[in-house]
């Protein structure tokens, strides 16, 4: 699209648009000076974003994008006054020292300056999602670092201390899905916890069992929220409510306290099927109108495990939190109940990160055999998704495979922060038959690390997950995978003999991961392994058991006919 095409497509926007609210709306600083708000135009690939707050005389806005938040090499728009008073923006880019330099193509076009009262200002402008131009950052559906300075005088050079900067996160391409309406009679039913005093360790799963209403007949789930307790934002990772698959006369023992490093302690490992979740950045989910996750009725056990994963890097010490979920629901029952399964990998140390990459991939596959066995012939629709790693996590998505042709992918974000994990819509549910492989890929950097990473529970450790929402809910819980142990086994056995690694078959997983030297070529010979070994899957139900079947050196699910990928229109 030419300039002159594209300020016209700009204009059209603004002019159909310009009696419309704003959809979307985050507050950018922190004492709530800047406040942003955009509109979506799918059809002409456009954005429309409203800036408003404060700015003193003098003082300038720069606003833009950066692939993790950085002050280098990143996309900006610079506001500002020049000495004879008069308004000024500019389309701009950082270099990789973060000195400012105005683009050659000003993508950015201002439709609206307004100068209100004290100080106040409102700027409203329009890019394209992709602007094809190598100054300008690609907008996406993934997660969006945003970034915003301010200062006084003309900026040369942004990476000082002398300027104020700012940091938001968010999901610039929110999926174009109407708004659902909430039944009248929806209630609200809230699972905290009871101002438990947080331990003073690095990592800490709290686990409370509690019991739901007691629902004389069956209702549904239409939306939850996590409820974080004001203060806390930093300290609660995230958290998930497991209903406890009991039977109507069973008691299940009463649990209020840390939880265990891996498993559940007796009683308590048939609380698995997860009915709520939250992730640090998230906000509420509204289920679609045609599902709702079911919660009472005769039979309906009324536990529920409540587990909060809480993350105290200064191990502070005498806090006390209440935080918790939220969940509405309604007697006007949808058409089918909502499930929600885990892909991607198992939580175990049997597959580990080494030090100092910019990026490792770390692959889980949900494969055939388990889908087959587990999910019905007319299939499932997902229709949410929610990416899930901890620190070390750079970017996630997921495959989709049907006899080995690949298919669009369910989820990716190429921007992913472990701060910012959203529980997000898609934009049309995905359909998933037997047969259908699912394959969870997330690349790690570890290049502030001189050890290895395992996988595992802690923040220090990592995991890699797709927590899918889905209907008709079906039996499979959980469809993940590890690499199998005999083969890990075989490969630290090769390490030993070639490279004489003091790794031995007396020592533990871990021990042995941290008995190799991490090398160049280790490092690549860890990740040529990953990609070979056969796998041991868990195919498992909502009580924790496996699905009939040998679950153990299972073939790693190939594409044979790749997806064709389209230039866009660049």
């Amino acid at each position: 699209m030419n300039y002159i095409a594209f300020v016209c497509s700009v204009f059209s926007f603004y002019t159909i648009t310009f009696a419309e609210h704003f959809k979307y709306e985050t507050i950018l600083s922190k004492d709530k000076s800047l406040n942003l708000q955009w509109n979506v135009n799918y059809a002409d690939e456009l954005v429309k974003f409203r800036i408003q707050g404060r700015l003193r005389p003098n003082e300038w806005l720069a606003f833009g994008f950066s692939d993790y938040g950085e002050c280098e090499n990143a996309d900006l728009v610079l506001f500002w006054k020049d000495l004879f008073g008069n308004k000024m923006f500019k389309d701009v880019h950082t270099d990789n020292r973060g000195n400012i330099h105005i683009d050659q193509n000003q993508n950015y076009v201002r439709t609206l300056t307004e100068k209100l009262k004290y100080n106040r200002f409102t700027l409203e402008f329009i890019r394209k999602f992709d602007t094809c131009d190598e100054d300008d950052y690609k907008l996406d559906n993934g997660t969006t670092h945003i970034i915003f300075f301010t200062g006084y005088g003309y900026p040369k050079h942004i990476n000082t201390l002398q300027y104020k900067k700012g940091l938001q996160r968010v999901q610039i391409l929110k999926p174009d899905i109407p708004d659902v309406k909430i039944p009248k009679d929806t209630t609200f039913i809230d699972v905290t916890n009871q101002e438990i005093t947080v331990p003073s360790t690095d990592t800490t799963y709290w686990w409370y069992l509690t019991k739901l209403p007691d629902f004389k007949r069956k209702y549904h789930i239409i939306k939850y929220e996590g409820i974080i307790e004001k203060g806390h934002e930093h300290l609660v990772h995230h958290m998930e409510l497991f209903h406890c698959e009991a039977r109507p006369d069973e008691v299940v023992p009463s649990y209020n306290g840390p939880g265990l490093a891996e498993g559940k302690p007796p009683g308590l490992s048939i609380c698995r099927k997860v009915i709520g979740a939250w992730a640090m950045g998230a906000s509420s989910v509204t289920l679609p109108e045609e599902t709702g996750t079911p919660v009472g009725g005769d039979g309906w056990s009324r536990f529920v495990l409540l587990e909060v994963h809480y993350n105290n890097p200064q191990l502070s010490k005498g806090i006390e939190d209440s935080s918790g979920i939220r969940l509405y629901v309604t007697s006007k029952l949808r058409k089918f109940d909502s499930g929600i399964m885990e892909l991607g990998l198992e939580y175990t140390n049997k597959m580990a990160i080494p030090p100092n990459q910019n990026l490792f991939s770390l692959t889980g596959y949900c494969i055939p055999d388990c889908t087959r066995t587990a999910i019905p012939r007319t299939g499932i629709h997902i229709y949410a998704s929610q990416l899930h790693t901890h620190m070390t996590g750079k970017r996630v998505y997921t495959k989709h495979v049907r006899n080995g042709k690949e298919l669009p992918e369910l989820n990716r974000d190429n921007h992913y922060s472990p701060h910012f994990q959203e529980i997000r819509r898609l934009q049309e549910p995905v359909d998933v038959l037997p047969g259908d492989s699912l394959i969870t890929t997330c690349e790690d950097s570890t290049l502030d690390r001189e050890n290895i990473t395992l996988g595992g529970f802690s923040i220090k450790e990592e995991m890699c997950v797709n927590y899918i929402h889905y209907y008709p809910a079906v039996d499979l819980e959980v469809c993940k995978s590890s690499v199998d142990s005999d083969a890990l086994r075989a490969f630290f056995r090769f390490m030993n003999k070639r490279y004489k690694d003091n790794t031995s078959s007396t020592k533990s997983v871990a021990e042995n991961y941290q008995s190799i030297r991490w090398s160049y070529l280790a490092s690549q010979m860890l990740s040529n392994f990953y990609d070979i070994a056969p796998l041991s899957m868990q195919c498992n139900r909502s009580d924790g058991t496996r699905f009939p079947g040998n679950w153990n050196n299972k073939d790693i699910p190939r594409i044979t006919l790749p997806i064709t990928t389209h230039s866009g229109s660049c």
